[in-house]
Parts: C-alpha cells; structure tokens; sequence
C-alpha cells in the first residue's frame, strides 16, 4: 500500500492541466513538498465553528499529502469531530494523522525558514514566515478568506457551516501552490497560472444572511456512501446538539483509493463495508446511521422504499434518475466534475428535477479524477441545502435551487434554477400520476 495508489484519483486529475509524460514521482513530489502551518491561539479557538475550522482544514490538507504543522494550544473539543476522538484538538489530529495517507502525518513542531503557505484563525498573530499568508474568518454561514492585513477575531459560536466553507477555501489554496509548483509541465502554462492563482478577501455564504439554524434532522437517506455523502456526514455530525436518524445505502467496500477524499476514512477501516463504518464512526454524535449495505437499483427501491428525504451522492446518473423517480417530497444531489462541485434540490411540481439537470448519463470504466476539497464542497453544499429545509426556510422554487462552483476561483459561484426540461423522462411520469389523481 504506497502513497502514490493513495493518491492516484488526484494525480488523475491534475494530469488534467500537465503534460500526460510527467511523471507520477513529480506530482507527489509538490504535494508532499508543500508544507502549511495552520497557527491559531485560544482566543480564537474558543468557539466549536472555530475548532471544526482548523480540524476540517487539517484533514482536507493531509488527504492531499501536504506537510501540516499544528500550532495551537490544545484545547478541549467542545463538539463531535469525528473520526477524531473525543478529547483534545491537536492530540487527536495527530493520531488520526497517523491513520490517513501512507507515509503523512502532522507535526506539532515549529518549521524551520520561511514556508509555503501560513494560515492563522482569525486575529492570531505569529512570527512565522509563509510565501503566502492568509486568515480565516466565519459567520455561522459564510466563510471568509482574508488576506492578513484584514485579520480580525473570531466570528462565529456554535454552527459550525462558515467554519467549514472557511477551512475549505484554505485548503484549496494549499493545493494551488502544489499546482503552481508544476508550471514547467503545463499543457497551458498561462491557463493554469491563472486557474492556480492565489485568492485573497473572499467571503463565500452556504446560505443567505440570518438563515435559521436547526439540529434535529428526522429521518433521512443517503444514497452512496462514497465521497460527497461522507462530506455531508462530515458536515451534519459536527451540529450542536444533533438528533438524527439516517439510512446509508450503499454496497461497496472501503479501498485505498478513497483515502484522499473520504472525510470520515481512516487508514486502519480499508476493507470495511462503507455503509457500516459509517455507522461505527457517526456513532455518539447525535447521528444514528442504519446501514443498508445494497447498490440502489429497481430491486433495492422496490423491497426497502425511500424516507421522505433523500440526499444523493452517487457518481451514476441513472441512479439518481431512479431515486428521481421514486419521487420522494425533497430530494438534494451533490456531484463533483474534475474540478468543480455542484449540489441542487427538487420538490416535485416546482422546478426541474434531478433528471432535468443531468439528462444525459456519462459512462466510464475508469477511475474517475478528484480531490478532496472538490468533493468536500460538494458534501457541504448538500448539507447547507438540507439543513435549510429542516429549517423551514428553503423555497419550494428559488432562484439558488443549484449551484456550481469551481474552488479555485471561489469568487465565482454560480447559483440558479434548474429549467425544467422539456420531455423528460422523470417529469412526465410524474406529470401523469398526478392527472390520474
């Protein structure tokens, strides 16, 4: 088990932007030689949004092999942060950290000279040196990237989702120094500079200003429990004072291949059945995680149903055509693109459906290319959607009803409707029972 078959779906994907001679060797080589510190002191790492923050920008870098350098007090968790255990911040970073990627693991120790990329938590000061330096800020939605002169303290308490968002536009910059590393074997090199620039003062928002906030989830399913519904997993466990119930279906088995995105996989878990780990590791969060260890066909949904609520991550169209199908009264699909993530919801008779956004299926035998920041805004974005319907505060037909963004240009998220399409399949199903009732 080596570093390189850990991180293959990720040198998939920057083989996008480099020429397909480089080799393998040279990309592990920027990722692994790109080191971070992520610095935050006890005023700033008072609140649980805070804590997630650091905790979730720490485990998005170490899934793409960067050298992390955790330079904060070890404070207690004062939430669910799972798959860390409970306890202190930094000891269970470092021994997830152990338990991640072959050959990564943080470092509590100072670095040495100046290094790549310096992040602090809100107004934390430090002498360290970084090419790059940014802060990161949160609201209980919204997430900032700041370049350092703009550093203020900490914003948000509990609600951890701007934290998320915050720690998310981090990592991504770590990453984009990697890439800028590799100029000299881009297919464009001017395309990629720009695609790879550093961002800086960018403020994203999962949800509008003074969205509502809620804990209890019902009941719910996920089907997949691959990448983006880790993510969203991720995401939901980390709620103050959670109370939920969820159904995982999903077949598979944990492989090494899903170390770099899996939010929730640990080292010591390959092999395990995806569904069941996820119920071991959700365990004592507020979460109860039924495991349906089933792929999702006209069989499964004809012997088991669905919940009411359906979250869908799963990379085959048709199967989100299926759940589409099966009608269920609100339904949230999150997906990923090589470098871009989107997410959207459908509530029969309001808007396009699922199938009305993805109308055309996309079939490979190939392992498909990805990242883990990129998958995790995927994730995030479902759980935002979701959570805003628990809420009560969700519009059967908005005008932000999807959104795509590419996170390495954060500035430019598309959000929209979904047009219904005309003669699509799912729609006119539905369009005919509803006549004949």
């Amino acid at each position: 088990m080596t570093l390189r078959q850990a991180l293959d779906r990720t040198l998939r994907l920057m083989w996008d932007e480099l020429d397909a001679a480089t080799p393998a060797d040279t990309l592990i080589t920027a990722l692994t030689g790109t080191e971070v510190a992520i610095v935050a002191d006890a005023v700033n790492l008072a609140t649980h949004s805070a804590q997630t923050a650091y905790v979730t920008a720490a485990l998005l870098m170490a899934r793409s092999g960067h050298r992390v350098h955790l330079l904060a007090p070890d404070v207690s968790l004062m939430g669910a942060q799972p798959p860390l255990p409970p306890g202190r911040m930094i000891a269970g970073l470092l021994a997830v950290g152990g338990d991640l990627l072959p050959g990564i693991t943080f470092s509590d120790t100072m670095p040495a000279g100046t290094i790549d990329l310096v992040v602090t938590l809100g107004d934390t000061k430090t002498p360290l040196r970084g090419r790059e330096m940014i802060s990161l800020n949160a609201g209980d939605w919204d997430g900032s990237l700041l370049s350092s002169r703009n550093a203020t303290r900490w914003r948000a308490g509990e609600w951890p989702l701007g934290g998320m968002a915050a720690a998310a536009m981090a990592a991504t910059e770590a990453f984009k120094i990697a890439m800028r590393k590799l100029e000299r074997h881009a297919r464009n090199p001017a395309m990629m500079m720009e695609m790879f620039a550093p961002s800086a003062d960018v403020e994203f928002a999962l949800a509008p200003a003074g969205t509502s906030i809620t804990s209890e989830l019902g009941e719910f399913d996920c089907v997949s429990g691959g990448a983006i519904t880790q993510a969203t997993l991720y995401a939901l466990t980390r709620l103050p004072g959670l109370r939920g119930h969820a159904r995982v279906i999903e077949p598979e088995f944990a492989e090494l291949t899903n170390l770099n995105r899996y939010m929730l996989l640990l080292h010591s878990h390959l092999e395990a059945q995806k569904a069941e780990d996820l119920e071991e590791i959700c365990a004592g969060t507020g979460l109860e995680i039924a495991p349906i260890p089933r792929r999702y066909e006209p069989k499964t949904a004809e012997a088991i149903g669905l919940s009411e609520v359906v979250l869908v991550g799963v990379d085959d169209i048709p199967s989100r055509w299926l759940v589409q199908r099966a009608e269920p009264a609100w339904l949230s699909v999150g997906a990923t693109t090589h470098w871009s993530a989107m997410a959207s919801f459908h509530v029969p008779g309001a808007g396009g459906c699922a199938q009305c956004l993805h109308p055309d299926d996309d079939p490979t035998e190939d392992p498909i290319p990805t990242v883990a920041f990129v998958s995790f805004w995927a994730g995030l974005l479902t759980a935002a959607y979701f959570l805003r319907q628990r809420a009560g505060v969700l519009s059967a037909a908005p005008l932000d009803q999807q959104i795509y963004i590419t996170p390495c240009r954060p500035e430019s998220p598309i959000w929209a409707i979904v047009p219904l399409r005309a003669n699509c399949a799912a729609c006119t199903s539905l369009e005919a029972r509803c006549a004949l009732t």
